[in-house]
């Protein structure tokens, strides 16, 4: 195989795998739902050994489980497992908006606001997986801006494990959810530089997202 053929086959497993991961962080795939790998190659329009590869990846990271017949399952996440994992990211999460304050600026800030804009508008439109997407895309946003590209891409390994969590929040339509704006004290601690505070918004809302999935795994139980 030439270097050519390598570099692309790599290019194509790290789009697969971007996707996957993405699907996984927004809570698109739902806990033990079974990934066949010619299925997806097919959906996506690409060969099965880039998807393999991507599936293989996200396997030796935690994300997915290996199974028989080229399959992986997402894994169930335990109300326990959950807990655990929303402890690390407030060290790590709080530690990127605290960075990210120091750092940020008003068009920074404008890009936020326009991000939350996005998730409170599909929020009350009951829009649960747009607004999963836009929860996502505030966040990552506000992480890049800390300038720490090791701590983001740990953080998102986090959200991968526990991505699929979210799929509880798809056919939520409590009142909590859809109207509360999780992020007006983040923003204004953003804006105003406060690097403690921006630390402490941020742990508020990961305990306020715990808050609502807890009263959906105990529905569950």
């Amino acid at each position: 195989m030439s270097g050519f053929e390598k570099a692309q086959r790599l290019s194509l497993t790290m789009q697969v795998e971007a996707n996957l991961k993405n699907a996984l962080i927004i809570g698109a795939l739902k806990p033990g739902a079974r990934l066949i790998t010619r299925d997806i190659a097919q959906q996506l329009g690409t060969s099965i050994t880039p998807v393999r590869e991507a599936l293989l990846r996200l396997a030796s990271a935690g994300a997915l489980e290996a199974a028989p017949a080229q399959a992986f399952l997402v894994p169930r996440v335990s109300l326990q497992r959950y807990r655990e994992v929303n402890q690390i990211r407030k060290m790590l999460e709080g530690m990127a908006a605290s960075a990210s304050a120091a750092l940020m600026t008003p068009d920074k800030i404008r890009r936020l606001r326009q991000c939350a804009q996005e998730l409170h508008e599909a929020k009350a439109q009951g829009n649960m997986e747009s607004a999963l997407q836009a929860n996502c895309r505030f966040r990552f946003r506000l992480y890049e801006y800390a300038d720490m590209p090791t701590l983001a891409a740990l953080i998102e390994q986090l959200w991968v494990r526990i991505g699929p969590c979210f799929n509880y929040l798809h056919p939520l339509s409590c009142d909590v959810f859809k109207f509360n704006h999780f992020y007006d004290d983040l923003l204004a601690a953003l804006e105003n530089g406060d690097e403690a505070q921006s630390c402490i918004a941020i742990c508020r809302a990961i305990d306020q997202g715990e808050a609502i999935l807890r009263r959906q795994y105990a529905s569950e139980a």
